[in-house]
């Protein structure tokens, strides 16, 4: 009897995903404050810049205006078309299938869509978008277009603002599904040894990347706060 393929859901890593989306609004909100510590200088003193530090005024200016953008920029990412933003996904005997948070369905890569590539000795291989060892990677297979030609498609587990804890299982299960439904398509070396593909699966890491993007935005929060110590200072 065949055993029947395992559908694999995508998990939420929720602790750091919560971790980092409320870093990124403990900032919107002290840049806003920020903004509020400026323009209450710029209004106090608007006067006395002009007449004595011309300088300090146009700094000032120009850091609120800075601000503003920042501000605006982090909240339209953390907001803005939702319903575009993938927040799920399934691997099953079909493909793959991605979901918005509403569980409406966004996309589909179907195993009997995929094509052979044109161009390439590989059907399917490891797309790195960075040079850092557990930055962000993709698959890249070939699919054929509304025109009728055939061109790279990506497989990306990498959700916006969202951190997977199975994001590896997710990759190797797709790629276990090409082997097995569409045994004609030649998977690169590279990938079958970066996802296991002959042996059981491995453990999932979370990778140095994640913790290098996590540091960092503690450090911009942190600095942030810096700032506004130093102006509330100032203003005191």
């Amino acid at each position: 009897m065949i055993e029947k393929f395992q559908t694999i859901e995508s998990k939420i890593n929720t602790p750091i995903t919560y971790f980092l989306m409320g870093i990124l609004w403990i900032a919107v909100i002290l840049i806003m404050v920020v903004i509020g510590v400026v323009f209450n200088l710029i209004y106090n003193n608007f006067r006395q810049y002009l007449e004595h530090n011309l300088g300090i005024f146009f700094t000032l200016l120009i850091a609120q205006l800075f601000l503003i953008f920042c501000c605006i920029a982090l909240i339209m990412a953390l907001t803005y078309r939702k319903k575009q933003k993938i927040r799920k996904a399934v691997v099953d005997e079909n493909g793959v299938t991605f979901y918005n948070y509403q569980n409406v369905i966004i996309e589909t890569i179907l195993y009997h869509d995929l094509k052979p590539a044109r161009n390439s000795s590989t059907d399917v291989h490891v797309f790195n978008t960075q040079t850092v060892k557990s930055g962000k990677t993709t698959l890249q297979v070939y699919l054929k277009n509304k025109a009728g030609e055939i061109g790279p498609t990506r497989v990306d587990f990498n959700f916006e603002l969202v951190i997977l804890s199975n994001q590896y299982d997710l990759y190797r299960h797709f790629l276990k599904g090409i082997q097995h439904f569409r045994p004609d398509l030649k998977i690169s070396q590279q990938t079958i040894n970066q996802y296991n593909l002959s042996s059981e699966p491995q453990k999932t890491e979370f990778g140095i990347f994640e913790y290098i993007m996590a540091a960092i935005v503690i450090l911009i929060a942190t600095g942030l706060m810096y700032i506004f110590m130093l102006l509330i200072k100032i203003i005191v």
